[in-house]
């Protein structure tokens, strides 16, 4: 293949005599993503701002492993260049091209790259359907959005072109110059992020499955309604909802169980790869371990008390004030420098319990993950502080697990306190529950031990408590067994008719 280079006037005439390859390698600026073989980049020339994609070989072991894959392998910008034309021809919005080049015969070694003009200025849809739970737009303009993504997604694919990273956040919506979205105007959407764009001349229906799919799960956290749904299917299929469900409701049900398959996916992958992070050393994690004791705390809360604490953890309990004393947990609180915590000791019962507890992780162990899973899932719980455990080298003794206090209190409390008499108050609150939940299913974490007394309310937010029995079931019958099993167990705080508890089991179905 011989070298092939356009580039527009203002950049042909900057690079003048130059080689542009050698240019564009040297060209500096923010780089917004880092690949094997591929590098993006927002630089500036002559006051004005551009994006380059600049793909390298990616070598042939890549391509062998997509091509056993049976997936079309991506060896240079000419993919991404051939999508913006196609989507130009089709009046999609998407990037203008200010340049393109490519040279190599050898597809394993092909270097090649591609510059669009920024588009500016304006929020990738994820931004800005982030607070949709919160902060709902005006109906009209949500309106108006859906069905300029649904008119986007239905001209691609009624004319044989796949996305295949069909995400929100490659949806860019233009704003004013404070990158506030205006809600007199109507919504003007830009498609972004073209390089893995298949064309055909007619889309398999698993394609356009993909795509649909990859759109939903990308909205599942916006808060989108059944409404709304039904108003993405009419625009998209051009019917009433009513009649696009009744002719393709079997594809419709293929695209949520998929995305809800890429959710199980993409969380399972996060949590597992966070999971081998939170025992070692690292940019926020610090890990002290000595043959008698093992200690793990973020970094920012590393203080002077905090070691003190770490040294000598009974003595501090000793002062503190109590909460709970029983057999196997002491609970108290006690303040450790600048922080109000709560320290949770999990005792040796007996020399059987001993035994047992030597040569396995401490529920204190459990706890430290458990909270870093329910942060990054979303859900409220106590800022986990410190993880320490008493050791003889690597046997395991007495543990003990810090997080911050949380001023609130718990659900059962404000029942039978409140009843019916704040109907707002309650209001709030169905709705994070609910959220909650959700976001527990998604992850597929069972709390184990849901009763009222483990979550705290203030008003404004929920928090789970108690997270010892936690746990993730990959297995969905399994999931939903003991996630039922938790339900009951949150349903049986209230054996009489008191107030509210219709409105518990309707929201637990």
């Amino acid at each position: 293949m011989s070298d092939h280079i356009e580039l527009r006037q203002e950049l042909a005439d900057s690079w003048s005599g130059r080689d542009v390859f050698t240019v564009t390698d040297d060209l500096q600026g923010a780089v917004f993503r880092q690949a094997a073989g591929r590098r993006t980049m927002r630089f500036e020339l002559n006051n004005r701002h551009y994006f380059i994609k600049i793909h390298k070989g990616v070598g042939w072991p890549e391509i062998l492993k997509n091509v056993v894959s049976l997936r079309l392998p991506i060896v240079s910008a000419r993919t991404e260049w051939q999508a913006i034309r196609q989507f130009e021809r089709l009046g999609v919005p998407t990037m203008s091209i200010a340049g393109f080049g490519e040279r190599g015969r050898n597809p394993a070694r092909r270097e090649s790259f591609l510059i669009t003009d920024e588009i500016a200025p304006a929020l990738s849809l994820e931004e800005f359907c982030a607070d949709w739970h919160a902060q709902r737009p005006p109906l009209r303009y949500k309106r108006q959005l859906i069905r300029a993504v649904a008119t986007i997604a239905r001209q691609l694919h009624e004319n044989g072109v796949c996305h295949r990273d069909f995400y929100l956040c490659h949806f860019l919506l233009r704003t004013n110059a404070e990158k506030k979205v205006d809600y007199q105007t109507s919504p003007e959407l830009s498609v972004i992020d073209l390089h893995r764009v298949l064309i055909r001349r007619r889309l398999a229906r698993r394609w356009i499955i993909k795509d649909l799919s990859g759109l939903y799960y990308s909205a599942m956290d916006c808060g989108l309604t059944q409404t709304d749904l039904a108003c993405f299917m009419k625009y998209y299929t051009g019917q009433s909802w009513r009649e696009a469900w009744a002719r393709y409701h079997r594809e419709w049900l293929k695209v949520q169980a998929k995305a809800r398959r890429i959710l199980k996916r993409d969380q399972s992958k996060a949590l597992e790869q966070l999971a081998r992070t939170l025992y070692r050393d690292g940019v926020d994690i610090t890990r002290d371990q000595t043959f008698d004791r093992l200690a793990v705390y973020h970094s920012t809360d590393e203080s002077v008390a905090l070691r003190s604490f770490i040294d000598s953890p009974d003595r501090c309990m000793d002062q503190a004030q109590m909460i709970k004393d029983g057999d196997s947990t002491t609970v108290v609180r006690v303040t450790i420098g600048h922080l109000d915590c709560v320290v949770k000791r999990y005792n040796i019962k007996n020399a059987w319990y001993l035994l047992r507890r030597l040569f396995r992780p401490s529920r204190a162990w459990y706890c430290w993950r458990n909270a870093h899973w329910l942060e990054s899932a979303g859900i409220k719980t106590p800022r986990p502080v410190l993880l320490l455990e008493r050791r003889w080298g690597p046997l395991r003794r007495e543990a003990y697990f810090v997080t911050t206090w949380e001023n609130a209190n718990d659900v059962l409390q404000l029942l039978k306190s409140s009843g019916e008499s704040s109907s707002a108050n309650w209001q709030q609150f169905d709705r994070l529950f609910k959220e909650m939940l959700l976001r527990l299913k998604r992850a597929q974490i069972i709390h184990g031990d849901m009763k009222a007394s483990n979550f705290l309310y203030n008003g404004q937010q929920l928090t789970v408590l108690d997270l010892d029995a936690m746990r993730r079931e990959r297995s969905d019958a399994r999931f939903k067994k003991y996630f039922r099993r938790d339900v009951l167990r949150f349903l049986a705080n209230w054996p009489d008719e008191r107030p509210g508890l219709q409105r518990i089991r309707k929201l637990l179905g």
